[in-house]
């Protein structure tokens, strides 16, 4: 276990079941609730919802509320309140994934075919809309303010996150300040309140809640960046996503804009072009090589540059967790961040 005062990221790799088997039958009653909670007993739906469960992916988002609750003290029985909470986090990131698929025409996610390929474009929006309801209802059953607020702002920052790196695939203007805030609204505000939902499904105060808000910010930010890497295959492809997809939608990630800033004036302008160009020749079903802009990225410090940045954020969120009681489930929760910004998928 480590100490109160180490900071260093554990020797040994960390392996997402190491995590996840200090929580393991808080994770089994979640998944079990969730298909119950998702039950509508119309079968065109609830075919859509069985396809969805099937494909599901690792649930880390739900698996940090259990987690978070446990590092609060929680003992026996988690309370259906903690369960339900894990599931409006869940719904709102699922329904958000459909949307993405949908708007970027993806055929594709962990591995499977996407609910828009299976089933149709209009189906998969109505069916995410379905979730988003669902998790509105989990949020209300909570009766309780702080839960509303924290979901009103999390959803209202995300669907911000999503619309600025839309704009920014289409200007290609991001600069490392936007960005960051784009990935915080993005991806981290959503993640910050899973591990807020731990706390206040219980009932606790802010001695709890203000550290586990700010531990997710920080290591929600660590994700990210570390999913820019994913992009150029760093530490091996991702399941269910192609390297280099998100560079050839223009997306503006970590790496992208720091080897930017190495660059002269001119040279930036013809990689924009490249990015330009790959971004219609994908609309239209082709490829388009982007081998050059990726070396250059990796020439210019980029990939070891957002690396950096990465672990930097992992080190912050382990520190924020000081103020909670020291436990194994906070221990995994330390080691959540650095699973975070070293994960090879």
């Amino acid at each position: 276990m480590q100490s109160e005062h180490s900071l260093v990221s554990p020797q040994k790799k960390i392996r997402l079941r190491d995590i996840q088997k200090v929580v393991i039958d808080d994770i089994r009653a979640f998944r079990h609730y969730y298909k119950t909670y998702l039950h509508s007993g119309v079968f065109v739906i609830d075919q859509v919802t069985s396809y969805l469960v099937r494909s599901r992916g690792k649930g880390l988002r739900p698996m940090l509320t259990l987690l978070s609750a446990r590092a609060c003290g929680v003992k026996g029985t988690l309370p259906e309140r903690t369960l339900t909470g894990a599931i409006v986090v869940e719904l709102l990131h699922t329904a958000s994934l459909v949307h993405d698929d949908v708007v970027d025409r993806a055929d594709e996610r962990r591995g499977r075919p996407t609910l828009n390929l299976v089933f149709n474009n209009k189906v998969a929006v109505l069916f995410g809309d379905f979730m988003l309801s669902r998790s509105l209802a989990g949020m209300f059953s909570q009766r309780s303010f702080e839960v509303l607020d924290l979901f009103s702002d999390s959803s209202t920052r995300l669907a911000r996150g999503e619309l600025v790196e839309a704009i920014g695939a289409r200007r290609l203007d991001l600069d490392k300040s936007a960005y960051f805030q784009m990935v915080s609204d993005k991806t981290a505000s959503l993640i910050s309140a899973a591990c807020q939902m731990g706390s206040l499904s219980l009932g606790l105060g802010r001695e709890f809640t203000e550290p586990l808000k700010k531990y997710g910010e920080l290591m929600g930010i660590a994700f990210q960046i570390r999913d820019d890497l994913l992009d150029f295959g760093d530490g091996g492809p991702r399941l269910g996503k192609p390297v280099g997809l998100d560079l050839g939608q223009a997306k503006m990630t970590l790496p992208l804009i720091h080897a930017l800033e190495q660059v002269s004036y001119p040279m930036k302008r013809q990689i924009l072009a490249k990015l330009r160009r790959a971004k219609r020749a994908g609309k239209k079903g082709k490829k388009f090589a982007l081998t050059e802009v990726i070396e250059l990225i990796h020439k210019k410090g980029g990939i070891e540059f957002a690396r950096q940045v990465a672990r930097d954020y992992a080190e912050k969120a382990v520190e924020a967790l000081k103020q909670l009681p020291m436990s194994e489930y906070r221990e995994k929760l330390e080691h959540f961040a650095y699973f975070a910004a070293e994960r090879d998928r």
